[in-house]
């Protein structure tokens, strides 16, 4: 079948009587990665298309593809007569976007040599008894257009590159766990190869060694690393309104958590590889006061839930063009009083486990696989606790504020959470 234009999808669909929605995808890679003694290289490009129609019956329905086609739509519209009416259900007007600036390197729309410089400079310098295992660079662009019945014609590019490499300390008759860093940003510039590098040989010396130890009791450190792979997944599931409504977070707005921190979630991050200037619908962004000095302030919401729940819409719709909107933060940046001495607390800078958490109650078990504290390397250990004990723990940030991963954080001071070896 013919493929049609973006106008003509929406035009049909509106001869149709349904509201309909399309989120247009178009993303070009290229990765190269070293492994094995061995250099992989893949380049792929991917673009898709999402349609979503409700129709005169409040009924929901979606499709998606790799091509914009008449059938497309159809089978989003056939697929919403097999629904039920929702009073909710209904597409977003228009709202203005303001660009994001900065979002876009033209250089990376040919990121081979970028990409390959920065995993060779990875590999060229390996200090000491750092044993690298892996190394992977990435870059490339990404177009994304979203355009519906009711008005809404966005669209962001932007671009992308990224470093990540894995390490250990190897020597005759000892072998160190595993250390995985990982950088990202919009430019080639703000990648720094020799900075990956030197923080994993830190991180790699201080597990030259480890040691068994009674930890019970002893206040925890969280390194942004560890925040990113622990706080954001269990906060971000939390402050969705959607669970909220359902009654399956563990907070409630308005509740007084006890904590010292504040959350915002900044989807508009300068520098941000997933930093957006509208959301999954097309609405602008802004930044959310998600906690506010310990008081849970604002669910984070899209327009189905916020309808639904007769609450504000953030406007934090998330979604790739195979999916449906969901709800996410961007980026949790997260803020805690300044701390000038941890005492014998234990660094923790990677979890693992963290999928098997109970999300609805916020209690969580997982493995601190790299730790320390001042005498050197740590065995693995595992630390268990809830969203509420983590958050009223909160001490205060050890250090400065970074990007890592989703969150933008300091080491994070924790106390009372349950440590057994």
């Amino acid at each position: 079948m013919a493929e049609l234009s973006l106008e003509s999808l929406i035009s049909r669909a509106r001869s149709l009587g349904v509201q309909a929605e399309v989120m247009v995808v178009d993303v070009s890679t290229y990765e190269l990665s070293w492994e094995k003694m061995s250099y992989y290289g893949l380049t792929y490009r991917e673009v898709g298309y999402g349609v979503r129609v409700i129709d005169d019956q409040r009924r929901l329905g979606f499709a998606y593809g790799n091509s914009l086609t008449e059938d497309l739509l159809e089978m989003a519209v056939r697929s919403a007569r097999a629904g039920r009416p929702d009073p909710h259900n209904a597409l977003p007007s228009p709202e203005p976007v303001t660009p994001l600036e900065g979002a876009y390197d033209p250089a990376l729309e040919e990121p081979y040599e970028a990409v390959r410089d920065l995993v060779n400079e990875v590999l060229s310098s390996r200090p000491g008894n750092l044993n690298i295992i892996m190394t992977r660079g990435w870059g490339g662009t990404s177009r994304v257009r979203v355009v519906s019945t009711e008005g809404v014609d966005v669209q962001q590019q932007a671009s992308f590159v990224g470093l990540a490499a894995s390490a250990n300390y190897l020597s005759e008759g000892y072998v160190g766990p595993e250390v995985y860093e990982f950088v990202d940003s919009r430019t080639v510039k703000g990648i720094s190869a020799e900075a990956l590098v030197k923080e994993l040989h830190e991180k790699v010396s201080m597990t030259s060694s480890r040691r068994r130890e009674d930890l019970r009791g002893r206040p925890i450190v969280l390194t942004p690393k560890a925040v990113n792979e622990l706080l954001f997944p269990l906060l971000n599931h939390a402050v969705s309104l959607e669970n909220v409504h359902r009654g399956k977070s563990p907070l409630r707005p308005g509740e007084d958590l006890g904590s010292k921190v504040s959350v915002t979630d900044d989807p508009r991050l300068p520098g941000g590889t997933w930093s957006r200037a509208f959301d999954g619908e097309g609405l602008p962004t802004r930044a959310v006061n998600v906690v506010a000095s310990g008081v849970f302030r604002t669910a984070l919401s899209n327009t189905y839930w916020s309808a639904r729940a007769g609450a504000e819409n953030t406007h934090s719709s998330w979604r790739t063009y195979m999916t449906l909107p969901a709800i996410s933060a961007t980026y949790m940046v997260v803020e805690a009083p300044p701390l000038s001495d941890v005492g014998d607390a234990v660094v923790v800078d990677q979890v693992e486990g963290v999928h098997t958490s109970n999300f609805d109650t916020g209690e969580f078990s997982v493995t601190a696989s790299v730790a320390w504290d001042g005498k050197g390397g740590l065995r693995e250990f595992v630390l268990s606790g809830d969203l509420r004990s983590l958050l009223r723990g909160v001490a205060g940030a050890a250090g400065e504020r970074r990007r890592y991963g989703r969150v933008v954080s300091a080491p994070l001071l924790v106390q009372g959470l349950r440590v057994s070896s």
